[in-house]
């Protein structure tokens, strides 16, 4: 037997989700584009909606922006498709962790990123939640990648906190767009750069805490 799919949306419902759906995926390529100067406007003509349909979803335009910043970092940390596991190839997962996360933040935030941070917008009313749903998917990122990668590389016990935070600068959005901005490196050169950063850094660590363990007299690795 199936599950109770349950109950069939209207044909009325199903247009409207139809169009919000439209609305968000304009909403996403405009902010990443124009970051919070973002108009209705140009959401509405790239969606092929009008700006009264838009106010119809969403009851502001700061809503507007609020809600498709929300959309964007949870895009960014969606789960990764076609990436090797850590413990099956280490090197593979690597190169396609760094490259997917530099990729998706160049292309999903953007200039977005840049007015997360600007301090008339921080600390002010629903901008200010985004500003602490990033900081938490930042911090959960980072430690789920670390952890991951220490583990698969052999280390025992918590990651130093020191790989953590070469893990956080490496793979953060400041990286990503300065690098891209500054540097004129795409977002393939900068994971690949990643990757071969942070391998080294792994294995170093590695390397520390066997030699610590070697001092302190503890069991040898694999045993």
């Amino acid at each position: 037997m199936t599950g109770n799919p349950g109950p069939r949306l209207s044909l009325a419902e199903e247009q409207g989700r139809i169009t919000r759906s439209r609305i968000r995926r304009a909403a996403m390529e405009v902010v990443a584009r124009s970051g919070f100067d973002a108009t209705v406007d140009e959401i509405a003509k790239l969606s092929g909606v009008s700006p009264r349909t838009i106010f119809r979803h969403y009851k502001s335009q700061n809503v507007l922006i609020v809600n498709t910043i929300k959309d964007m970092l949870e895009a960014s940390f969606e789960p990764l498709e076609g990436v090797p596991s850590a413990e099956d190839d280490f090197d593979g997962w690597l190169e396609g962790v760094a490259l997917a996360v530099h990729t998706r933040t160049a292309g999903v935030v953007g200039r977005a990123f840049w007015d997360l941070h600007d301090p008339k917008f921080a600390d002010t009313g629903e901008f200010g939640e985004i500003v602490a749903l990033q900081h938490e998917f930042r911090v959960t990122g980072v430690r789920y990648l670390v952890t991951t990668a220490w583990e698969a590389a052999g280390g025992t016990g918590e990651p130093p906190e020191a790989l953590a935070l070469a893990f956080a600068l490496n793979f953060s959005t400041f990286a990503t767009q300065a690098l891209m901005t500054d540097f004129d490196q795409t977002p393939a050169q900068i994971g690949a750069l990643t990757a071969d950063i942070v391998r080294c850094l792994i294995r170093r660590a590695i390397e520390a805490q066997a030699s610590a363990e070697s001092r302190a007299g503890g069991p040898p690795r694999g045993q």
